[in-house]
């Protein structure tokens, strides 16, 4: 399995869906920042978060421009553009998420947390911290996240 750790926002509101086997889940998309400069790309992410992550992204009222992190299981999608030719989509299944604070005491433009602080860390979904809670929270450029 190949596991990806990214932070980046929330591109629209979110919605809890229930599949027909009654399994919770909400599908979202997550721009992600890539380079600098005149090289600064944006990457999107399709993401998919099941059960109770589900349900605690919906309950931290993330929502469109919520700055998030995530650890998810990287898939690849193909599909043929209306041109014909090939195109294709990265998915990620979330398999833990965490919201990042804001630096600089800046507020999210949604109305986030404002935290001080730069660090963050998701934890496993079922150590989850809720929004604002950052007491175990560790700079993501001194160790890299074990899956």
């Amino acid at each position: 399995m190949t596991t990806v750790t990214t932070i980046g926002r929330i591109t629209k509101d979110l919605e809890l869906k229930t599949s027909e086997k009654g399994c919770t889940y909400v599908n979202f998309s997550l721009a992600v920042n890539d380079g600098f400069g005149d090289n600064k790309t944006v990457l999107y992410f399709e993401c998919t978060v099941f059960n109770a992550d589900a349900e605690r992204l919906i309950k931290a009222k993330a929502q469109k421009g919520s700055l998030i992190q995530i650890i998810g299981k990287l898939g690849v999608s193909t599909f043929k553009r209306t041109n014909g030719e090939p195109g294709f989509s990265l998915k990620l299944t979330v398999l833990a998420w965490n919201y990042v604070p804001v630096s600089n005491g800046q507020k999210e433009a949604n109305g986030g947390n404002g935290a001080e602080s730069s660090n963050a860390q998701a934890q496993p979904p079922a150590e989850h911290h809720q929004a604002g809670d950052y007491s175990e929270t560790t700079n993501l450029d001194d160790e890299p996240v074990a899956a």
